[in-house]
């Protein structure tokens, strides 16, 4: 498994820089422009989003979940908050994925999810930084 790793990082490193990217699209490129007129674009970009994301984050938590294994150290508490932020992070899209292809209904809490998730992703990335530094 070890020889895996590089691969798995790599696999992760992109779907990381997906999601995050898309995140920052849609709250600081396509919210303002959607907030102006409604209509610009904002359902072919939905549309191809909800096509590819969920793959693109099932792929980031399994990977996710796969380096884990070589850096789980009950003692690492910068880890371990990473690793609370991710199940928060996978709450999120689940609660938003059921109410979206289950429920077909509107997520009530749709326009925090989004502003939320990426908060949370710019701390994961401050933590996974840090931990190569710092071991606490």
């Amino acid at each position: 498994m070890l020889e895996l790793y590089p691969y798995i990082l790599i696999l992760h490193l992109f779907c990381a820089i997906f999601f995050i990217g898309y995140l920052f699209v849609d709250l600081f490129i396509l919210g303002p422009i959607k907030r102006k007129n409604a209509n610009l674009g904002s359902e072919f970009f939905k549309n191809n989003a909800v096509k590819i994301m969920p793959f693109i984050v099932l792929l980031l938590f399994l990977s996710g979940g796969a380096m884990a294994s070589f850096h789980f150290n009950p003692l690492n508490s910068l880890f371990l908050i990473k690793m609370l932020l991710a199940a928060i992070i996978f709450c999120l899209v689940i609660f938003s994925l059921t109410y979206y292809f289950l429920l077909k209904k509107p997520n009530h809490l749709g326009k925090f999810v989004h502003p939320i998730v990426f908060i949370i992703c710019f701390f994961i990335v401050i933590l996974a930084k840090l931990m190569n530094y710092i071991f606490i």
